[in-house]
């Protein structure tokens, strides 16, 4: 509303964005309709996305995160590459958190004392951390973690939200996308203004040490919480002395490992109130050997029902009854109820089942990659891999002839499937909640097969 009043502030932005990515538009454009092999250009394209990203604010940067775990929505070659993007952009003034401290706490400012406001332990795209320590009310001294918010990030946000949602559906025309991207940038700005509420941040971190603490779950914790000091613009924790668990040599990772995987699982199938911003810098291992989830500011709400439908569908995996899929597939929201039986038909799903059963077995992507390739060179001797990769196809190609086959009796079933496989976007989403928990698994698996190459997520 703001902003659809400001035409000049949105135009001169617009402008500025323009500016920082012509050059990336027409490289793209050339690879397409001058050379035409977009593909072959791809990796290299996808680096210039990435220091694009970096250098275009504060929600580049979250769109770029949020972007990373949506091979639906960019190629693949480029959410692997805004996967390593890191959040951290140059310090703002040290004069202006200074600035900031005084007008929200006031008076208690008096009781943060060794805070070295020239050099930050982080910054971030929404805020920067200090270390200090904290003389409180009820007399202990404590070290703590300060997180000053960035001044006017909530205006620099709202301003390229705004941006991005009156592009949208012009480019969804564009593109002839069925996505709906008006709906997403919608949802990613509730995400990336959830975070600039930092009381929010503090009571999501007070819920879960409460949660875990009722369950007796001593060996993960988050920060806690310094109330007295706390605002919406200023978050002071309790200093956590530790490692990040990805770079931790301790022996017990494996074990914290599957420390973070049951805290998860928690929080989706119990709790119901999930941790949204799983990567490694925000799973730290204590010097007292405790697991510590940082970073509280994303949460995501789960609905009872799809609780017992991800239980339903564990209980068909671990069992391998995978006909039952496909109903799970609609109940957790992948897979749209009237297309149930074309996709069955299409046999979009036996390729799925072959890889779960393959992924059972343990060893991460690349062990799975290897039984496969071995499976198939096992299949037919003399081809090289490029060979074995086209002979793969036709396997599934052929897997999809076969079902049509089967199905063929049921009327209008064909037509149906021919549809599908142009437009299999109208079948197929991916719910919200299976992004974030696909994310802390990978995270989590990327860890445990540094410390045991065969382990099974």
């Amino acid at each position: 509303a703001y902003y659809s009043r400001h035409p000049f502030l949105v135009a001169k932005r617009a402008l500025e964005l323009l500016r920082f990515s012509n050059g990336f538009i027409f490289s793209i454009l050339y690879d397409k309709y001058i050379l035409r092999d977009e593909e072959k250009y791809r990796k290299i394209r996808a680096q210039q996305l990435l220091e694009l990203v970096q250098k275009a604010g504060p929600t580049a940067i979250k769109v770029g995160q949020a972007l990373s775990v949506r091979p639906d929505l960019v190629p693949p070659e480029y959410a692997e590459a805004l996967s390593t993007l890191q959040d951290r952009v140059p310090p703002f003034p040290s004069n202006e958190a200074k600035d900031l401290l005084r007008s929200e706490l006031s008076a208690s400012m008096m009781k943060l004392t060794n805070l070295s406001l020239e050099k930050p332990v982080a910054s971030a795209s929404i805020g920067q951390v200090y270390r200090g320590t904290a003389s409180l009310s009820d007399g202990s001294v404590r070290d703590v973690a300060v997180k000053v918010q960035r001044p006017d990030v909530l205006a620099e946000i709202a301003l390229d939200l705004h941006i991005v949602r009156e592009f949208a559906p012009t480019y969804q025309k564009i593109t002839r996308s069925a996505t709906d991207y008006q709906s997403l940038a919608n949802e990613w700005g509730r995400g990336f203004i959830a975070e600039l509420a930092y009381t929010e941040e503090a009571k999501n971190t007070k819920k879960f040490n409460k949660q875990m603490k009722e369950r007796g779950l001593t060996a993960v914790t988050a920060p806690v919480v310094v109330d007295e000091l706390s605002t919406d613009r200023i978050l002071v924790t309790e200093w956590v002395s530790g490692t990040r668990l990805d770079r931790s040599t301790a022996g017990d990772v494996p074990r914290l490992c599957s420390v973070a995987l049951n805290a998860y699982l928690l929080m989706l199938l119990e709790t119901g109130t999930l941790h949204c911003d799983p990567h490694p810098g925000n799973l730290m291992r204590t010097d007292e050997g405790q697991l510590c989830i940082l970073d509280w500011g994303m949460t995501l709400e789960t609905d009872p029902n799809l609780q017992y439908s991800l239980l339903e569908f564990v209980a068909h995996l671990t069992s391998e009854d995978y006909d039952r899929v496909p109903e799970d597939l609609v109940q957790l929201g992948f897979l749209k109820a009237e297309r149930l039986d074309t996709v069955r038909a299409s046999g979009f799903l036996e390729p799925l089942t072959y890889v779960l059963q393959q992924a059972g077995q343990g060893g991460g992507g690349k062990k799975v990659r290897e039984r496969i390739f071995a499976e198939y060179r096992e299949r037919y001797p003399g081809l090289d891999d490029d060979e074995l990769r086209y002979a793969m196809r036709d396997d599934m190609q052929k897997q999809i002839e076969e079902a049509r086959k089967k199905e063929s009796a049921v009327s209008g079933i064909t037509m149906e499937v021919e549809e599908l496989q142009k437009r299999n976007r109208d079948a197929f989403s991916i719910p919200e909640w299976f992004l974030y928990t696909s994310r802390a698994f990978l995270t989590l698996e990327g860890i445990c097969l540094q410390a045991d190459e065969d382990y099974s997520i």
